[in-house]
């Protein structure tokens, strides 16, 4: 962590303060502490982050708002030098005061960790305001990497109350999500990865490079990660509607009376703007993503309902110059309802794999029902279990498709002016579940079919 200290004369340039030596000297004394090394390990790593983020700010208005930094990181020092000094019994009878000094210099640097990011950001928008056709990506970019932090196991805890509010549980790979808070910042949602399942280690990292530089208004923003004490987690931005999945089909508390629920321009418009997710992903990231795990929990929902594509987990750069790659089918490609039968048979994954799942998406959104549904086998006499796409697709193919929509956004019959938009939909999802992936349309064209779809409605 400290090698990137010889800094230090730009972190005092750029903020126009004497603080360079003193994270320096703060890094050195931790590293020889006697006494309290939890502690004195704990705060440097927190000068650590500043000495980071402080030489990302350009805009001098900005510095004024650090006045102060130098005298707490001088404390922090002093507090610091104090572990080296102690004997046994001095420290003893001095316990619960030093205590007490670490968390008030901790208070005092985690203001300068929380209000950096924000100040940031206003000096980027100042200084964007001559050009506004470039001003909303721009601020995206460059204030998601100022707010890419490294958090410890500490501040986790902290932050999800020791993990007590679970968002969702994956069985299949262990991982959950917890509900968190940042100190003096936003809510957050806190991956927390299986640390014995295989491959653990490698899923983390691959997910934090895909996902890291990642900016767009419907894809789900990374705030930082853990990687303390053999914690592996993700720290995202918190969805308070949940997912389309919940509002769809789960959490009765979450889809009754909501948007999703009742309106079609709702659902149409959480289609376009996961389309529109995808299509960033596969023309304009740097370097170009599959997605590998389109699916309606893996699209969230903000506080507007605006939709954001989450669930990097089985994502993959695409390879240059092929039309399909060779990767490890997971259980996930195979669960679910979203299978690719292309993908499953050959092991093979390519852009059209993304384009299989979201039709399965859209027929989740038209018929209400979920990727996997229960039906009467007159043969069996019994109930089996049937992929959506193989119970609904027949019947849309017929012309059917106000047999299997869903009759929550309109209870009664609808005419054939309300039913000719999710016609559309209904046609471009078919199109999507094509059995060989060069069948399928590409994402624009999707995009395009759903725009339509929502000017009709």
């Amino acid at each position: 962590m400290w090698n990137g200290l010889e800094s230090a004369a730009t972190v005092a340039q750029v903020v126009g303060l004497d603080v360079g030596g003193l994270i320096s000297m703060i890094g050195q004394a931790a590293r020889t502490a006697r006494q309290n090394t939890k502690d004195c390990e704990h705060l440097a790593r927190r000068v650590g982050m500043l000495a980071e983020l402080v030489p990302r700010l350009q805009d001098p208005e900005a510095r004024r708002a650090l006045a102060g930094l130098d005298g707490a990181l001088l404390e922090a020092h002093h507090l610091v030098m104090s572990c080296q000094r102690k004997g046994f019994t001095s420290q003893l009878f001095s316990a619960s005061r030093m205590s007490e000094r670490f968390r008030d210099v901790d208070r005092k640097i985690d203001t300068y960790l929380s209000i950096i990011p924000v100040i940031s950001y206003i000096g980027i928008a100042r200084r964007l305001d001559g050009n506004p056709s470039s001003r909303s990506q721009s601020l995206l970019e460059e204030s998601g990497r100022a707010e890419d932090r490294e958090f410890t196991l500490a501040e986790i805890v902290v932050a999800t109350n020791n993990f007590a509010v679970v968002l969702s549980d994956d069985a299949e790979s262990g991982t959950k999500v917890y509900k968190g808070k940042l100190h003096n910042g936003p809510e957050v949602a806190v991956k927390r990865l299986n640390r014995t399942r295989r491959g653990a280690e490698d899923a983390f990292f691959k997910e934090q490079q895909i996902l890291s530089p990642l900016r767009h208004d419907h894809i789900v923003c990374l705030l930082g990660t853990c990687a303390d004490d053999g914690e592996r987690m993700l720290v995202t931005q918190y969805m308070p509607n949940g997912s389309l999945y919940d509002q769809l089909h789960g959490r009765s508390h979450l889809s009754s009376l909501s948007p999703v629920t009742a309106s079609w321009k709702t659902r149409v418009q959480v289609l376009l703007g996961a389309a529109r997710a995808v299509e960033h992903l596969h023309r304009h990231a740097m370097p170009l993503i599959i997605h590998g795990n389109v699916a309606s929990s893996n699209i969230l929902l903000d506080a507007a309902w605006a939709p954001r594509l989450s669930g990097f987990g089985a994502s993959v750069w695409q390879a240059a110059g092929v039309t399909s790659q060779a990767v490890e089918v997971t259980a996930a490609a195979s669960y679910g309802g979203y299978a690719d039968p292309e993908y499953y048979s050959t092991g093979r994954i390519k852009p059209a794999s993304d384009v299989y799942g979201l039709g399965v998406v859209m027929l989740e959104v038209l018929t209400g029902q979920p990727p996997v549904v229960s039906v009467w086998d007159e043969a069996k006499q019994d109930v089996v279990a049937m992929t959506l796409a193989s119970f609904a697709l027949p019947t849309i193919q017929a012309g059917m498709l106000g047999n299997v929509l869903d009759r929550r956004p309109a209870p009664q019959p609808t005419t054939w002016q309300q039913l000719q938009p999710l016609q559309l939909v209904a046609n471009m999802a078919a199109r999507c579940l094509c059995l060989h992936g060069d069948n399928r349309p590409a994402i624009s064209d999707v995009i395009a079919n759903l725009e339509q779809a929502l000017c009709l409605i």
